[in-house]
């Protein structure tokens, strides 16, 4: 699999297009389109994503970013220039997730929308950007694994080789196996968000912990075979908060079914998906 030998998609007046922006972009359209479609479903304004999505994306972005930038806080300080250049990555998905999280919050208590009814719904098609998006690595040839001589090995440039393996010329296209996994992820979280009002099992916020567990598994898997992790401590940053996810997942899950219960979807009236969550 060759990587591209240029990051610029288009370069027009001066003004340089970079195909890590167009992947994300188009991940985000694509997730929208089908976020509307379940909305209409559910019986939900199918404009509340349009509505919503500059504040998530925003607050995603800043979120990604500044995780980023707290893993490797000694270059930054020292580098202050560098603390806004993300024309080559420097995005995390963790960080990405959070930050969507408070503005989907933020604009639900605005808006006096059930916030985990739509988190459920805007969970379920998150795995989709992510798995456009992860293109974006193939694009800016990072975020790989290990060596490998399998036919489907990525070429990586010598430049963008890390040290160690500077004789290496094909590696682990690790953004293609999250890319089909997150695929997976989402197909699992829509049937469970389509099924949620037939079935008094589902409560209100069931596909976010899901998610929560499953990527967190995804996540971890991936972690193991990447050569360019940012670590805390001992461990990759992305093996602690992943055992985090998965960990809140599970008790989450559990408590809305015990100590923290849960509104069960099916009894949710129509009428009532206007109003906060209590």
């Amino acid at each position: 699999m060759p990587s591209p030998s240029d990051p610029v998609a288009v370069a027009l007046f001066g003004l340089e297009i970079r195909w890590y922006a167009v992947f994300i972009l188009l991940g985000v359209l694509c997730a929208i389109a089908v976020l509307r479609q379940l909305a209409r479903e559910r019986h939900l304004d199918p404009d509340f994503p349009l509505d919503v999505a500059p504040w998530i994306v925003l607050l995603a972005l800043l979120g990604a970013r500044l995780y980023y930038l707290a893993l490797d806080p000694d270059y930054y300080l020292g580098n202050p220039d560098q603390a806004v250049n993300v024309r080559l990555g420097g995005l995390t998905v963790h960080g990405a997730l959070a930050g969507g999280a408070l503005g989907l919050y933020l604009y639900c208590r605005y808006r006096k929308q059930r916030f985990l009814t739509w988190g459920d719904l805007i969970i379920a098609v998150v795995p989709i950007g992510q798995a456009i998006g992860r293109w974006g690595n193939w694009a800016n040839q990072e975020a790989f694994g290990r060596p490998t001589d399998l036919p489907w090995g990525v070429e990586i440039d010598p430049g963008r080789r890390p040290p160690g393996f500077e004789n290496a010329e094909t590696f682990h296209p690790t953004f293609l196996y999250e890319s089909i996994l997150d695929i997976g992820i989402a197909l699992v979280l829509i049937a469970i968000v389509r099924r949620m009002p037939a079935n008094r099992f589902w409560r209100e916020g069931d596909a976010i912990w899901i998610y929560m567990i499953l990527y967190g598994v995804v996540r971890f898997i991936i972690e193991r075979m990447r050569t360019d992790s940012l670590y805390i401590g001992p461990w990759p940053a992305a093996y602690w908060v992943s055992g985090g996810l998965i960990l809140a997942g599970g008790v989450l899950f559990m408590m809305r079914r015990s100590i923290w219960p849960g509104a069960i979807v099916a009894d949710i009236p129509l009428q009532s998906v206007n109003a906060t969550n209590d």
